[in-house]
């Protein structure tokens, strides 16, 4: 995939380099020369530009990408331009990080494919790590409408247990997705309807958050 990176503050820089890390052709934009600096050996082309400026981007091949994710940071007026100008290049794809869901709202409106508000999210993640720390969660991922994704150890109650026998989406709402098995070179796996699980599984279910807290408070 062709990725274009506008702007590398902290949420582009480690966009642009992950993206990179899982094998797509990345080109990261800046008109900082340190940040370009920082990122080149990161990543396949990093060049020193105004992302604000139409004709620079039209000269780096902007019509050739899939996506192009912008992050001028506080420079919201910025954002609705490129968002605007992107679209009209006929860029597929345009994700735009936002400071807050009404910034995320007008670039919607103006043609933005994703909105994404980083802080907000991390900060929700958090939470639930640090008030379910005395649980045996161990990740979260909000994933908007009040659903999140969680990865758990296996509880008491479910070891030596069937999946089937569980019936997580019938009583609980709760989808099982995958399990990661305790040997760390061991890759998650969706487990068959007579698996029986093990006391170090980690389980991967997704769900509204109002149905995984009423499972936490079950079986804790």
């Amino acid at each position: 995939m062709r990725v274009a990176v506008l702007g590398l503050s902290d949420f582009g820089f480690h966009l642009a380099c992950t993206l990179s890390e899982l094998g797509d052709d990345v080109m990261a934009v800046d008109r900082d020369e340190e940040r370009v600096h920082n990122v080149m050996r990161s990543v396949g082309k990093a060049i020193v530009a105004d992302v604000a400026d139409r004709e620079a981007l039209k000269d780096l091949g902007i019509r050739q990408m899939d996506v192009v994710a912008v992050d001028v940071g506080e420079r919201f007026e910025t954002s609705v331009l490129l968002t605007h100008y992107l679209r009209e290049l006929g860029v597929p794809r345009v994700l735009v990080k936002v400071a807050n869901e009404d910034q995320g709202r007008i670039l919607s409106l103006i043609g933005a494919s994703d909105v994404v508000q980083p802080e907000r999210e991390s900060a929700i993640k958090t939470a639930h790590l640090v008030h379910y720390s005395r649980s045996r969660l161990m990740d979260a991922m909000p994933l908007g409408g009040g659903y999140f994704a969680i990865s758990v150890q296996t509880p008491p109650g479910f070891v030596g247990r069937a999946v089937a026998e569980l019936e997580l989406l019938n009583r609980y709402h709760i989808q099982l997705m995958a399990i990661k098995p305790a040997e760390e070179t061991a890759a998650p796996f969706l487990p068959p309807a007579d698996y029986l699980l093990l006391k170090d599984d980690v389980l991967v279910v997704i769900g509204q958050e109002a149905k995984l807290v009423e499972l936490h408070q079950k079986l804790k």
